[in-house]
Order: structure tokens, then C-alpha cells, then sequence
């Protein structure tokens, strides 16, 4: 894992999707880190900034005092590098070649469940978000499971997981026809469901997942939205 690298001033980093001002940042990083990393803490967004560090933050705050108030819950929960930045603050500073964007990310699922995490929907949220600002943006949604029960079923389950957070994204208001979904099973693995010959469990955690893939309407892929699955070495499928 590589050491965190902290900044003690703000630096023209982000183009933001949120209305309130604060938010309290975590970590920083040099390269994405797992999906279950930030143990204990929910709705961890993801943000890279211009010299291509990965830079964690919670919240969306309305006023300095609620959000110094999740920095000191966060602090006793062991993040002890946490701090607060003002958002507003941050865009003033913000030079006219700052150009970097927000992730949004892929969604993953519990053991043969289809119901969407907390942290899913707030993914999703936030896809809704880039999307209402984009009208012209449309998104795939393809969906996988690991390698559990029969093939018949895994199809079945990833049609489920691909309907959810479609339907979730209906519900925030992306309209239907900008939404495709496909359905992989157990065929598409990105990590080993074995490892060694035993049971893999955070490897099968990796292949139960919905791909975010955004678009423009002339199906270009867009870049620099959709924050990659950071598979260890360990698990890679070869």
C-alpha cells in the first residue's frame, strides 16, 4: 500500500458536482485503493486531482461547524489526518486550467444479493448527479457475479443486479432510454474465485460488481469519470 501524502494548503484540484460547500478529506493516495478500504466509514467519494493523486473525502455540508463536527467522528474512528475544505473557497482558487473530474464508481454487492449497498446508492447519486448535468451522456451497466451456484443462476442474479441500479438511476430521474444494462454472470471474472486452491472470498468480493461505463450519445466512451477497479496483483485473474 503506499504512504499517504498530505497537503496543509488548498491546491486547484476539482470540478465539483455538489451544491454545499464542505467536505472533510480523509486521504490521499497515490494510486486507487480497494473498495472496502475505508472500514467503518460510508458515502467515501472519490475525487483525482491535477497532479493525479487519489483524494478521499465524506460529506456534502451546508456550514463549517457540521462538517467539523464528521471530522471530529472520523478522528476518533482513527483518521487522525482528517480535515476540513471549503468547497467555495477551493473554486476560487481554482485556476482556468484546472480540469479535473469527479469519479463516480462501479457498484459491488454482498453474496448473492441484488439490493443495492448504502454506498452503492450513493454512487449511483452521484451518477444520477453527472448525468443531469450532461444530457447527452448515457451509461452502461453491465453486471457480473462470482463463480457461486450454476451458471443459470449467476445469469439470472447479474440481470437482477443490473436492474437495480438501473432502477435506481430512473428514480433519480435519468430517463430510461439513456440507460443499457448486460448481464455477464460468472463468465467475466477480474479477480480469482480461488486462490491457491482454497476459497476466495475477497477475490469473489471483486466479481460481484456492476461496470459503469459513461458515454456520449455518439457512443464514445467518456474518460476520466468512472474510477477503475484497483485488483491486487494476488488476485488478478492471469
Amino acid at each position: 500500500m503506499k504512504k499517504i501524502i498530505l497537503f496543509t494548503t488548498f491546491l486547484c484540484s476539482f470540478q465539483f458536482l455538489f451544491a454545499n460547500n464542505f467536505r472533510v478529506e480523509i486521504s490521499v493516495f497515490e494510486k486507487s485503493v480497494p473498495v472496502d478500504y475505508f472500514f467503518g466509514v460510508e458515502d467515501v467519494k472519490l475525487a483525482v486531482d491535477v497532479n493525479n493523486l487519489f483524494r478521499y473525502y465524506v460529506g456534502d455540508f451546508t456550514d463549517a461547524s457540521e462538517a467539523e463536527a464528521a471530522k471530529t467522528a472520523l478522528v476518533a474512528k482513527g483518521y487522525k489526518y482528517a480535515k476540513v475544505v471549503d468547497l467555495k473557497a477551493e473554486r476560487a482558487n481554482c485556476s482556468a486550467s484546472c480540469n479535473t473530474s469527479i469519479y463516480v464508481e462501479n457498484i459491488f454487492f454482498d453474496f448473492d444479493r441484488s439490493d443495492l449497498r448504502t454506498k452503492s446508492r450513493n454512487d449511483l447519486a452521484e451518477l444520477a448527479k453527472l448525468m443531469q448535468s450532461n444530457p447527452d451522456y448515457k451509461v452502461e451497466l453491465s453486471a457480473h457475479t462470482d463463480a457461486k451456484g450454476s451458471l443459470e443462476y449467476n445469469t439470472a442474479l447479474s440481470k437482477r443486479r443490473s436492474n437495480s441500479a438501473k432502477d435506481y438511476l430512473i428514480a433519480r430521474g435519468i430517463s430510461a432510454d439513456r440507460i443499457t444494462t448486460s448481464e455477464f454472470g460468472e463468465t467475466s471474472p477480474i479477480a480469482k474465485n480461488d486462490l491457491n486452491g482454497k476459497d476466495s472470498p475477497s477475490g469473489r468480493q471483486y466479481n460481484r460488481r456492476v461496470v459503469v461505463t459513461v458515454m456520449k450519445s455518439n457512443g464514445t466512451i467518456v474518460p476520466n469519470v468512472v474510477q477503475p477497479i484497483n485488483v491486487p496483483d494476488a488476485l488478478k485473474v492471469n
